[in-house]
């Protein structure tokens, strides 16, 4: 039988490996570029749509610059250079803005809270 030293440390063991998962859970839940689940009011689609506004309504939550492998956080959507949301290809990332591409028009979407005039 084991002794009440042997059963406090294993005890205290199980509370580390439950409290570092749990930490960890939180971290998780809180990195920008992780790919979340698709919101189900967010349309993915490689077909053009006609409404201009809908650059408007994406929300550019986070950028990580990284040359070719550079990404961007649009409205939960995790996106690489060249690859594309409501019908828009994604062509630049900058620290505070990216620029969208559909049928040789440019787009800018800047992360909220940012001052417009200033210069990346």
């Amino acid at each position: 039988m084991p002794s009440l030293r042997q059963v406090l440390l294993i005890i205290t063991g199980c509370m580390l490996v439950i409290g570092n998962a749990t930490a960890r859970d939180i971290v998780l839940k809180t990195n920008p570029f992780l790919q979340p689940a698709i919101p189900a009011n967010t349309v993915q689609s490689d077909v053009p749509v006609e409404d201009e506004h809908n650059v408007a309504e994406m929300e550019l939550r986070a950028t990580m610059v990284a040359g070719q492998r550079s990404q961007a956080n649009i409205g939960g959507v995790v996106l690489g250079l060249g690859e594309q949301i409501n019908g828009y290809q994604l062509i630049e990332i900058h620290p505070l803005h990216v620029v969208l591409d559909r049928d040789g028009k440019s787009k800018e979407i800047r992360i909220a809270n940012t001052d417009k005039g200033s210069r990346d």
